[in-house]
């Protein structure tokens, strides 16, 4: 009686376990609602690397990106973009952040482009997605 027990409590403890790592191959695009007076911000997880981003204005954006395997080795100022309301492509003009690791964020800016409309923060090629849109 006390084995079966014990069998059972590992059988439940390694199913939650395994349930826990798999991953949805859908991805997850999620706006965090801020407290009051915070930044937005937009989130991103696909292929096991979360992509983080606050529009900061004045063309900024602090951006994260964590991962629990392999380096993020990217270089932000190259495979970022804006798409704004009417189709146009901005691209940065600096990231003053790191690669490298599982973690790593920065301050990636623009040049002067309209956000009054909506607009579109484009990183590409992060962990095999060709594309993750964070739109606001």
């Amino acid at each position: 009686m006390k084995t079966t027990g014990i069998i059972i409590a590992l059988l439940i403890l390694v199913t939650a376990s395994i349930s826990g790592c798999i991953s949805n191959s859908e991805p997850k695009t999620e706006t965090q609602v801020p407290a009051e007076g915070l930044p937005e911000t937009k989130e991103n997880s696909e292929a096991g690397v979360t992509v983080a981003a606050v529009y900061l204005g004045n063309n900024a954006f602090d951006i994260k990106l964590d991962t629990h395997s392999g380096s993020l080795d990217y270089e932000m100022e190259k495979i970022s973009y804006i798409r704004d309301s009417r189709g146009n492509i901005i691209k940065p003009e600096s990231w003053d952040g790191g690669t490298g690791g599982h973690h790593f964020e920065g301050t990636l800016k623009f040049s002067k482009f309209d956000d009054s409309a909506g607009f579109e923060l484009i990183i590409q090629d992060v962990a095999g997605v060709k594309e993750r849109v964070l739109k606001w």
